[in-house]
Formats: structure tokens, C-alpha cells, sequence
């Protein structure tokens, strides 16, 4: 299978060119699994007979940008600059740019028809999130058996009891946090009674490497935490929750702002070689 070999900082520093300073950072840390994932699926949107297809290849560095965004967030969101500022200049740019959005869509309704289940009802997290678990082994606890039971269950009927069980054992977080986020986001403004707390506890003991390597995401917890500490009188454990995330968040804005002003300049004579496996 092709694949597109990049290192960690010449992938930084292409999403950087695309306007995705957070997402460049997250790139930093990727492990070597989500790495080859990315050079993958990079290949993909760049070479493959799809992309020939609607128009030739788009270039590795967006390709690569794109396969950042899917193997990481998962979102399918469009890149804040679908073109570096280096392509932007003397060309039709607004052109160009609704082209590609309708390119970029394409391939990547083509490639998750080729990797996940066509029905979305089938869509769970043994599909998305290999390896599969399995059924619990023998002997499981009960807690350890619920989660190899909800890595079967279909995404879309996660309700917040789920979310809470799984990222509470740190589980999938490239896929669960930001259903969690948005849930929680979707509830801000209900009574304290409805409000999903539990959920809200369980995404703040997530792992603090994780909210390194994504400072988007990171914020936006910052933002539903602040807003729930504002409006409800939470319990004395949450408030300290709430206090050491809040203290942990500004160090890793701090050290954000610093890692982005002293950035590397772009390794021209590092791109991505495409390869074969």
C-alpha cells in the first residue's frame, strides 16, 4: 500500500503553512501507528486513482494536512487555509479554493467508504479504532466487560453515560473527546439537574498529554468548565477539577505561545517521499 513518509516536525510544519497552529503541535507527539496512518491516507488524497480522477494530484502537503485532520480529530473539517500563502499569491485564489473544498470532500467521502462501514449505524468504535477488543476476556471485571461492550456499540447511540465510562478509562480519546465536548457544549445552558456532571468530571481527568498535543480542544474544555463553575454550585471535588485543569491549561498555553515563536523554518528538502509497503 502507498504511503507518504514524513517526519513529525516537516508535517508540523506543513499544517503550520495551512494555518493549523494547534493541530501542528498535536503532530509533534503523534505516535508512530497514527504517523503511518497519516503518511497512508496522505497517499491516498495525493496519488491514488481517485484523486487522479477529480483532477490530478493535489500535492503532498495538503494531502498530508487533510490525513492530519481525519486520523486525528476525525471531523472532516475543512483546512482554515486550503491553500499555503506561497500558492495564494498571483493565482485566482477564491477559484481555486471553492475547487478544492469539492475535491477534499470527495476523496474523503470516497476514502471513508473504502475504511468504515457504509451504514452509519455500524460505525462503532472496533470499526474506527483498530484494533478491534473483542469480546471481554474471562474472568473481566464488570467495568472491564462494559467497556469491551460499548467498543461494539454503534457510535451515534453513545449517550453520555458511555462517554463518560470510556473516557474515564481513557479509552479512544481522538474519538470520544470531542462528541463528549460537544455534548457538554449542547447542555451549558440547561438546569443544574440536567446538566451532565459526571461527563464533565470524566473529561477533565483526561490524561494531560492529551490536551498537549491538542490545544483546540484543550481550550474549548477550558471555556465549558469556566462556564459551569459560573453558573452552577458544583460539589467541592469538581471545583478543585476545575481549578487544576484551569492551573494546567495557562502552563500549556504558556509553553504553546513559546514553542510557536521559536518554530523551525520550513525543511524544503525534507518532502515527503512516497513509498511502499
Amino acid at each position: 500500500m502507498a504511503k507518504l513518509g514524513v517526519s513529525r516536525e516537516v508535517l508540523a510544519n506543513m499544517l503550520r503553512r495551512h494555518g493549523e497552529d494547534g493541530l501542528a503541535e498535536r503532530a509533534l507527539a503523534v505516535s508512530d501507528d497514527e504517523l503511518v496512518r497519516i503518511g497512508t491516507l496522505g497517499a491516498y488524497y495525493a496519488f491514488s486513482e481517485d484523486a487522479m480522477a477529480l483532477g490530478g494530484s493535489m500535492g503532498g502537503g495538503r494531502a498530508l494536512s487533510l490525513a492530519t485532520i481525519d486520523v486525528l480529530e476525525g471531523t472532516g473539517r475543512e483546512l482554515r487555509l486550503s491553500r499555503t500563502e506561497s500558492e495564494r499569491d498571483g493565482s485566482s485564489f477564491d477559484r481555486f479554493a471553492e475547487d478544492d473544498v469539492v475535491r477534499d470532500h470527495e476523496l474523503r467521502r470516497h476514502a471513508a467508504e473504502k475504511q468504515i462501514p457504509a451504514d452509519e449505524s455500524e460505525i462503532t468504535l472496533d470499526a474506527v479504532d483498530p484494533p478491534a477488543w473483542g469480546p471481554a476476556p474471562p474472568g473481566a471485571t464488570p467495568l472491564i466487560t462494559r467497556c469491551h461492550e460499548l467498543r461494539s456499540k454503534p457510535l451515534r447511540d453513545f449517550t453520555v453515560e458511555n462517554l463518560s465510562i470510556m473516557l474515564g478509562q481513557q479509552v479512544a480519546l481522538n474519538h470520544l473527546v470531542w462528541p463528549a465536548l460537544d455534548r457538554l457544549r449542547l447542555d451549558s445552558l440547561v438546569e443544574y439537574d440536567d446538566y451532565p456532571v459526571d461527563l464533565l468530571v470524566s473529561v477533565l481527568r483526561v490524561e494531560p498529554a492529551y490536551w498537549e498535543r491538542s490545544p483546540d480542544y484543550d481550550l474549548e474544555l477550558h471555556r465549558l468548565a469556566e462556564g459551569a463553575r459560573e453558573r452552577f454550585k458544583l460539589g467541592p471535588e469538581l471545583r478543585e477539577l476545575i481549578k487544576t485543569f484551569n492551573r494546567d491549561h495557562s502552563a500549556r498555553r504558556i509553553a504553546l505561545r513559546a514553542r510557536l515563536a521559536s518554530g523551525t523554518p520550513d525543511d524544503w528538502w525534507s518532502w515527503p517521499i512516497q513509498q511502499r509497503t
